[in-house]
């Protein structure tokens, strides 16, 4: 099996420029750049944060819906936007921000052979999965398992529409069987989405342990790296489902001692919850 060896860039941007040409990295919308802004500025307190945000309804009833979703679990309904940026405090309403900057961002054209709607179905599954897990490993990292989980493959929908029909062959024999997507796209390309979304995440700013993460997700072939509950959800691909959550069972049980049975009743748990996150995204 052909090992991935990752590696980090000395300037993003032009290692974005190599692999895409000509096409533009598009940019996050300005409401969630100015409220990002806002929240790392020390001095800027939540409800500033909050009444910029609530000037966008659209922004406010995503945040909402993902908060109140099942996949977070709350014993209360959160029902404004001032309740939902109280209790995510800063770290986790970033990360939530930057999973929805993320999904307005990312082009939804449709592409032959690729399904958008099955692509925010698997990062939904993955993302709730991660939080599930993440609640076992280090309650701490949930929200960052959660939009690491969620955003690992965002470089695809960009490839597409980078590379074109040579990317898109490339997913179609991914889809047929022909073997693990990130090693088929580094022989053929010298790099795998992972590296590209890192680059990405990168440009975009992301911090850096959220970035590293969604960038380690294939462990450059080791494992190593990254948020141990994003790692552990990188196999729930869109393609031969059942092998991913067998594959994730078994290093669950092998990386961190978790019963078989008790991951199988999380990933259960946490696909019926994914199905909500997958509307608010698609």
């Amino acid at each position: 099996m052909l090992k991935l060896f990752k590696r980090k860039a000395s300037d993003p941007k032009e290692e974005l420029r190599a692999v895409l040409g000509d096409y533009d990295l598009p940019c996050f919308p300005a409401i969630i750049m100015s409220a990002l802004e806002r929240i790392r500025d020390s001095e800027a307190s939540l409800a500033s944060i909050a009444d910029l945000m609530s000037s966008d309804p659209g922004l406010t009833v995503r945040l909402i819906g993902t908060v109140n979703s099942a996949a977070f679990g709350l014993r209360h309904t959160v029902r404004n936007i001032h309740h939902a940026v109280s209790l995510l405090g800063r770290n986790q309403l970033e990360s939530m921000l930057i999973s929805l900057a993320v999904g307005e961002t990312l082009p939804d054209e449709e592409a032959t052979g690729y399904d958008m709607g099955r692509f925010w179905t698997t990062s939904a599954q993955r993302a709730t999965t991660a939080r599930a897990l993440a609640g076992l490993l280090d309650p701490s990292t949930a929200s960052e398992s959660f939009t690491a989980g969620l955003l690992q493959d965002l470089a695809i929908p960009i490839l597409i529409q980078g590379k074109g029909d040579e990317y898109l062959r490339l997913l179609t024999q991914w889809h047929e069987g022909a073997g693990d997507l990130a090693e088929l796209e580094q022989e053929a390309f010298g790099w795998t989405h992972a590296w590209v979304a890192e680059w990405m995440c990168q440009e975009w700013g992301f911090p850096e342990h959220l970035s590293d993460s969604i960038g380690a997700h294939h462990g450059g072939g080791e494992g190593e790296g990254g948020l141990p509950a994003v790692n552990l959800v990188a196999p729930l691909r869109e393609v031969d489902r059942e092998a991913g959550i067998s594959r994730l069972v078994q290093e669950a049980q092998e990386k961190h001692g978790i019963p078989g049975d008790t991951t199988i009743r999380l990933v259960e748990e946490s696909f019926s919850a994914a199905e909500e996150i997958a509307k608010l995204f698609d």
